[in-house]
């Protein structure tokens, strides 16, 4: 297991792994991403100006299911803590331990009275980060269900499911060569006794994901990082984005789909919904046309 400082970024993998090329490409991209071409499934042959992050979610809220994605270019290590430090001085000047948009707009959030002034900054800090795009799937049980064709399934499994269709969306929109790192949240203690059974479970079904994909398109030549890559909830921007997304998605799609006018939302959410219109340069992949067109609405 590898990890950042302070246990806030970190990959699960297997010790006996070695650096097995030392070709020009291999090269040049272990000094980009730490990583060999062989360390991809689909191993990278060829350089590639597409190096793409990930970043994933999920989230529930009265039978309603979501999966988000985010979509960065590759952010270096020392870029990343730069903006983690300011993340990090933001909460303490609030008094935060986390940004968790839950707690930020539950009535009791003790920066009620500064929310729209903390979310501002929020943005600021954000903005540092170029050309990033989000999308999402968010439906109700019952719904999710009836197009698994099933009557029951785990949690685990329709958000496994949610996560595949929706990386889909993404693939078809990226050329040829283009390589994924996918990061989750972290979901598992990091205990040494259960780390090796974690490792393997995880691995596992990622691997079963990317060979879904692969057979799926066949035709499609993509390099998807084979381990498992997570953020704890100390991991300030990723956490924060990928809450972000989800928290809206799921939180504003239940409203819709429980035929709450448009408008209603539009001035209970306007400063989320001008959040998102400002961090995202695309979020037209969003649960539903009513979302990005109440994000589009939104000055």
């Amino acid at each position: 297991m590898e990890q950042l400082p302070k246990y806030k970024y970190y990959r699960i993998n297997f010790n006996n792994e070695k650096i097995d090329d030392n070709n020009a490409l291999a090269i040049k991209l272990r000094s980009i991403t730490k990583y060999s071409p062989n360390d991809y499934n689909k191993p990278v042959i060829k350089e590639s100006r597409d190096i793409v992050e990930i970043i994933s979610d999920e989230a529930e809220f009265k039978e309603h299911y979501c999966v988000s994605l985010i979509i960065t270019p590759f952010l270096e290590k020392k870029f990343k803590q730069s903006i983690e430090v300011k993340l990090e001085n933001l909460i303490s000047v609030y008094g935060l331990d986390n940004i968790h948009f839950t707690d930020i707009f539950n009535r009791k959030s003790k920066i009620r009275d500064k929310r729209n002034e903390f979310l501002q900054k929020y943005a600021e800090v954000i903005s540092g980060i170029k050309y990033m795009c989000c999308l999402s799937i968010s439906k109700n049980k019952i719904e999710l269900l009836n197009e698994m064709d099933t009557e029951k399934t785990t949690d685990e499994e329709l958000f496994h499911t949610l996560f595949w269709n929706l990386f889909e969306r993404v693939i078809i929109s990226f050329r040829d060569h283009s390589i994924f790192h996918i990061w989750f949240e972290q979901e598992y203690s990091l205990s040494k006794k259960s780390m090796n059974k974690i490792a393997k479970r995880l691995i596992g079904k990622l691997s079963s994901g990317i060979d879904h994909i692969n057979n799926k398109y066949p035709e499609k030549y993509i390099s998807i990082l084979k381990y498992p890559l997570f953020f704890s909830k100390k991991a300030l921007l990723y956490s924060s984005l990928s809450d972000l997304v989800a928290y809206v998605s799921n939180k504003i799609q239940h409203k819709i789909d429980s035929g709450i006018p448009l408008k209603k939302i539009q001035k209970e959410y306007y400063i989320l919904l001008k959040l998102i219109k400002n961090i995202f340069i695309n979020y037209s992949g969003l649960s539903s046309k009513d979302i990005v067109n109440l994000i589009d609405n939104t000055n």
